[in-house]
């Protein structure tokens, strides 16, 4: 049975402490009136409201995500963090990817915003990825189900990312970017970020620093994997590729 829009979560924190809180909001904003929740998770989930696909291999963000949205049914998907409050007008991205600023792409995806707008680009310190251009990263992506289906051949983000976290919304970025369509942020959704930190258990901070003055685990990997795909859309400008 299909609805209007699919929220998905893909989390490994407290339920309590995080991803139910957004429930709550969801709830509270009458979003599940045409709308469903999904959640990919390693920890049970009982909660009538969410739809709770057990994440059994303790998957990364990317690839929690790409298994939440093969479940969802809803005609809009919309990529949400567990440590991000939503706002009451999360359920009107359609209006956004209806509007003119859509007329003619093939690509109905664009990003919520969160504080100042961010970019992808060159990386300091890392020469392999001074060929990156600039453009707007599409790091908290809402699309139709059509893009999702034919644009993206059914992966939010690349499959390849399956070493930690980082760089897949980059190189979806880079991909929209590619081919003509860079990302689009809707600044009428606009995410607030939960007052938590970003720190790693090995005292690095991303994308560099923190007490050992070091990259995250698997940062580097998975920058070789964003880099190894984009220079491979010169030949063949799919998504998965």
């Amino acid at each position: 049975m299909s609805c209007k829009n699919s929220f998905l979560i893909a989390t490994n924190r407290q339920y309590s402490t995080h991803a139910k809180v957004i429930v709550n909001q969801l709830e509270s904003y009458g979003a599940l009136d045409d709308g469903e929740i999904v959640i990919c998770s390693p920890d049970p989930i009982e909660d009538e409201r969410v739809r709770y696909i057990q994440d059994k291999e303790n998957l990364n963000g990317n690839r929690a995500f790409n298994e939440g949205a093969s479940k969802s049914v809803g005609e809009y998907i919309y990529i949400l963090c567990d440590d991000h409050f939503v706002p009451s007008n999360i359920a009107e991205g359609d209006k956004f990817l209806n509007s003119s600023s859509f007329k003619d792409r093939r690509y109905k995806i664009a990003t919520m915003a969160s504080g100042g707008t961010c970019h992808i680009g060159p990386i300091p310190g890392l020469e392999e990825t001074n060929f990156l251009p600039v453009t707007v990263m599409c790091r908290f992506p809402f699309l139709d189900r059509k893009t999702y289906v034919e644009g993206l051949e059914s992966h939010i983000f690349h499959p390849e990312f399956n070493i930690c976290s980082h760089f897949a919304d980059n190189y979806l970025s880079y991909f929209l970017w590619f081919v003509g369509e860079p990302t689009i942020e809707d600044p009428s959704i606009r995410l607030s970020e939960m007052p938590v930190t970003d720190q790693f258990d090995d005292g690095s901070v991303e994308p560099y620093g923190g007490p050992e003055k070091k990259y995250p685990t698997g940062y580097l990997d998975s920058m070789k994997v964003y880099t190894s795909l984009c220079k491979k859309l010169e030949g063949n400008p799919r998504h998965v590729c």
